[in-house]
Order: C-alpha cells, then sequence, then structure tokens
C-alpha cells in the first residue's frame, strides 16, 4: 500500500510541478492531488524539498528507459546518436508538452545545493558521456568535443520545441548533427 501511495503522490507531482512549475506548486495542492494528507506526503518524502527531487530522478530513470529502448538494435555510430536525437523528440508528442521539464525545473532551482540541481546536471553529463562513448568507439578524434557540440544542438532544439510547444525543432537538430558527424565518422565504423 505504501507503493501505491508513494506513485500517486509522485504522478501528482509531475503532473502539477510540469504543467504549474515547481514554486508555483503548494505542498496543499501537492497533497490534494494525491487525494493524501500533507502529513502523509512528508512522511514518504521529508520535505517538498524531497518531493522535488523524487520527481526529476523519476524522469530521469524514465529517459534512461526510453534511450535505452530506442537504442536496442542500433549498430553504426549514426543510428545510436539519432536514437538520442529520436529519444528527445518523444516528449514532443505529448498533447501537453511544455519544454523539457529538467530546463523548467533548473530555471526554478536557484539554490545550488538543491538536491534536485545534481540530478539535473548528471542528466546531462550522462547524455554527454553517452555520446562521446558511441564516438569514441567510433575512432572520432576530439570525441568529446563533439559529443559536446550534438548536446547543445539537442538542448537547444528542446527549448525552442518548448517554446513554439512543437517538435519542428528537431527536425533541423537531426539534420545538424548529422552534418557534424558525416565527415567524422568513418564510413559507418
Amino acid at each position: 500500500m505504501s507503493d501505491d501511495v508513494r506513485t500517486r503522490i509522485l504522478d501528482g507531482a509531475q503532473r502539477l510541478f510540469y504543467e504549474r512549475g515547481i514554486t508555483a506548486t503548494g505542498v496543499d495542492a501537492l497533497a490534494e492531488a494525491a487525494d493524501v494528507s500533507k502529513r502523509t506526503l512528508y512522511n514518504h518524502f521529508g520535505s517538498k524539498e524531497g518531493l522535488v527531487t523524487a520527481y526529476l530522478e523519476r524522469r530521469e530513470r524514465r529517459w534512461r528507459e526510453r534511450l535505452e529502448t530506442a537504442l536496442e538494435g542500433k549498430e553504426t555510430p549514426t543510428e545510436r546518436v539519432l536514437a538520442y536525437v529520436r529519444s528527445y523528440c518523444e516528449d514532443n508528442e505529448l498533447d501537453d508538452f511544455r519544454g523539457c521539464a529538467f530546463i523548467n525545473a533548473s530555471a526554478e532551482l536557484t539554490d545550488e545545493s538543491h538536491p534536485g540541481v545534481s540530478v539535473i546536471r548528471g542528466s546531462i553529463a550522462n547524455i554527454e558521456r553517452g555520446l562521446a562513448e558511441i564516438l569514441e568507439e567510433a575512432g572520432v578524434a576530439r570525441a568529446e568535443e563533439l559529443a559536446g557540440q550534438i548536446l547543445v544542438v539537442l538542448e537547444g532544439a528542446m527549448s525552442v520545441s518548448g517554446i513554439r510547444r512543437n517538435g519542428d525543432a528537431y527536425d533541423v537538430a537531426e539534420r545538424l548533427i548529422l552534418s557534424l558527424i558525416a565527415d567524422r565518422i568513418p564510413v559507418e565504423a
């Protein structure tokens, strides 16, 4: 029963934090959305900060799962890099797309010591590291630098998509990324 309550709280937090923002969402609204008391919410997460962190960790886990699925069966470096692009695009297919939850949260979490900031930075570092590993395995010189460039293109596309409320920027991002890697990856290593 406890896991069910925790899940309900996280489901409500995910919806409210994404729709309204973290700062604008109070503990009363979070408890009401989960149909629990504030005391129950605090018993499960300790504080709103703890709930925010759990919400971000959950989003990160789901992103990693989506990426792993997208990478399955992709053998060439180009296919694997494009799996990242296409995984980014999937959130844009939601009817209520409001941009990247991590970018939105990062703008609100101004306290550097908030544990949620570490989750966000860790996510970006994992993406960049994953891209660099693909590029290194393909024998790309300065793979980390190229991975950083791809990350900037992806995050830029996510930002533009959030502003426009559609995924059109990902078509542009995909073409840019293909042009970045075209001469650097040996003929499908």
